[in-house]
């Protein structure tokens, strides 16, 4: 029993970074091109199987494209996952993004994005989403940025009550599903420290016009990477997510830690 556990728990460390709640931080991804560096591609496919007590197997697919022209940064990412053991989802989710940040460079610019996401753990059997900011560039130097967006989008979600705590009675359990217009703000926040680390924070706000301030989706989230030469480095990888007026009873409050060692060469 101690192998299966200890099994689950390393198979979920290595999930850590796409076991996320329904704010996707964006900024993680895409800014690795620039003028002299256009095009950047990643795609990954895992699958693996192994049999303990029960059964594990799971499945991981990604992909992560950026191209830069003319200013502006073109952005898809995706990332699914499943978990499973026996009959018994451990992790079931993951997301579809797509975001256009036009004339970048310019203090003041439009972005676009659309999204897919689901986590069926959770409960949330599907989320779809798009909207536009307007993003502004209120320190940007040779070290780091900060930037503040601030937009509007339509959401629709769709929730089971997989997540909900089987000593909540429920007496219908029919799927809610939610259409709802919402202003959406971001602040990021990126500095490097000196040659030995880079931080990047990002904090958003999410709320419903008729509720603003009363019940608002929050999330805060980002790494810490330490460099240990140019072949070794060490991430703190954090997300913290919090929903003051869930669809279903489940927990307000989420977040994951993850750290990892990564070697190149």
């Amino acid at each position: 029993m101690s192998k299966y556990i200890l099994g689950c728990f390393l198979i979920l460390i290595g999930y850590g970074n796409t076991i996320s709640a329904q704010i996707l931080n964006a900024d993680l991804y895409g800014s690795k091109v620039d003028s002299t560096h256009r095009f950047r591609a990643l795609f990954d496919l895992g699958f693996n199987i192994q049999k303990q007590t029960s059964i594990i197997y799971s499945l991981n697919t990604r992909v992560d494209l950026s191209y830069y022209y003319k200013q502006s940064l073109f952005v898809l990412i995706g990332n699914f996952k499943l978990f499973r053991s026996g009959s018994t989802n451990i992790l079931n989710g993951g997301f579809a993004h797509s975001r256009v940040r036009f004339k970048k460079e310019h203090w003041i610019h439009p972005e676009l994005f659309a999204q897919y996401q689901l986590d069926g753990v959770r409960g949330m059997e599907q989320r779809i989403l798009g909207g536009s900011n307007l993003r502004f560039i209120i320190k940007e130097y040779t070290k780091g940025h900060l930037h503040f967006g601030i937009g509007g989008m339509y959401e629709l979600e769709r929730w089971s009550y997989n997540g909900v705590s089987s000593s909540i009675p429920i007496p219908d359990r029919t799927p809610i599903i939610t259409h709802y217009i919402k202003l959406n703000s971001y602040l990021s926040y990126t500095q490097k420290i000196k040659e030995i680390a880079h931080l990047q924070v990002t904090a958003y706000f999410q709320t419903r016009p008729d509720r603003f301030f009363i019940f608002p989706r929050l999330a805060l989230n980002g790494n810490l990477i330490f460099h240990f030469g140019k072949h070794i480095h060490f991430t703190i990888r954090y997300n913290l997510f919090y929903d003051a007026l869930p669809t279903v009873p489940i927990d307000h409050l989420y977040f994951s830690f993850i750290n990892k060692l990564t070697f190149t060469f």
